[in-house]
């Protein structure tokens, strides 16, 4: 809860469970498809456009919540050799960065997002649509848009408040600190 004012909406949280859903999916299906064919000879139709569609959805839908956590793939080369206030910049360029590649992810698709739904493009086996799919991961690249902003706007506000500690220093002086 949120101080009584009940619980709060969260987009980043809904689309991780989604996307856990499709691995699911994903999972149980592989396991049906693999006991068909060792049981009876028998594979079910579709199972490759199953997969592809739950590993698109698994991989996007899971993007904003990575990105609000932090847990993105990121090499610190530069970490040790720069203080607090110019790791704290570097951090900043980072998220700048990212969000320039997110925004411009977004726009890209939206062409071959129109044209998907226009022309009514499916997936050769199963009768899912390709727009559906595209709009997922526009939805999931407009999240991960909102929270990489939202990120920006807590490293400007401490670096306006001469907080600037930067999670990469703290996490390192925990490190240094365990034996």
């Amino acid at each position: 809860m949120n101080g009584g004012a009940g619980p709060r909406f969260d987009l980043a949280r809904k689309l991780t469970f989604c996307g856990a859903v499709a691995l699911a999916v994903m999972l149980f299906w592989t396991m049906a498809d693999i006991g068909g064919r060792l049981a009876f000879n028998q594979p079910i139709h579709g199972t490759l456009d199953l997969v592809e569609v739950t590993l698109v959805l698994v991989a996007f839908l899971a993007l904003p919540e990575c990105f609000r956590r932090d847990e993105q793939i990121k090499v610190d080369v530069f970490d040790a050799m720069l203080g607090p206030r110019r790791l704290a910049r570097l951090v900043l360029i980072g998220e700048v960065a990212t969000l320039a590649f997110l925004g411009l992810l977004a726009a890209t698709l939206l062409e071959p997002l129109a044209d998907a739904y226009r022309f009514g493009d499916r997936k050769p086996d199963l009768p899912v649509p390709i727009w559906t799919l595209l709009a997922a991961i526009e939805v999931a690249l407009v999240v991960s848009i909102g929270v990489v902003i939202g990120r920006i706007a807590v490293q400007l506000r401490a670096a306006l408040q001469d907080n600037i500690e930067p999670k990469i220093t703290a996490r390192r002086r925990e490190e240094e600190a365990t034996p």
